[in-house]
């Protein structure tokens, strides 16, 4: 459950802050500038990384998997439930899991991120569904887990996306005026 909820990181410091003036400020001028999108950044990061986890999760158990690694697969569910397409993994890889030219110069717009995690949430409730009839109330802790995971997931989800769609009618409208 924690582990989705860093998928929403990103939304919850945009959102908290995006009015405050000091997150869109000339950092080398403003501390609390840098502090506040050094913030941002990290939150960008966390988001970015727990999708790649979770694709991770989604796929298979396959040669490349370690022996710890806990996999969708592990719960009886077969299906490649993986949501990244390789380009958004390999962008992912270069922004956050290494050090590269294309990492320092690629800025995702807030857009593609929620593209991004609006698959990854998908996938994720669908998991959840499937945990919740096949591990039914014999195997209390995992149903309710999953239970009470997928309703606080999806609640969040929405809240986001409600507020994601208040600002792009509201960038639309900029842009046609």
């Amino acid at each position: 459950a924690e582990r989705l909820n860093l998928v929403f990181s990103y939304f919850f410091c945009t959102l908290e802050f995006e009015r405050d003036g000091e997150l869109l400020a000339e950092p080398g001028k403003n501390d609390r500038a840098w502090a506040l999108q050094t913030i941002q950044n990290a939150c960008l990061h966390t988001t970015l990384i727990t999708l790649r986890d979770l694709d991770d999760f989604f796929t298979p158990r396959n040669l490349r998997s370690k022996p710890d690694d806990i996999k969708a697969s592990d719960f009886g569910l077969d299906k490649d439930f993986g949501f990244l397409a390789e380009h958004e993994r390999e962008a992912i890889n270069k922004r956050i899991a290494h050090t590269t030219l294309q990492g320092i110069e690629e800025q995702k717009s807030r857009r593609d991120i929620f593209e991004l995690a609006s698959k990854g949430v998908s996938q994720s409730l669908e998991f959840l569904k499937r945990v919740e009839s096949s591990y039914p109330l014999p195997h209390f802790l995992l149903y309710t887990a999953a239970l009470v995971s997928r309703t606080k997931t999806k609640a969040i989800f929405e809240s986001v996306a409600s507020e994601v769609s208040k600002r792009r009618k509201n960038e639309d409208n900029f842009a046609a005026s």
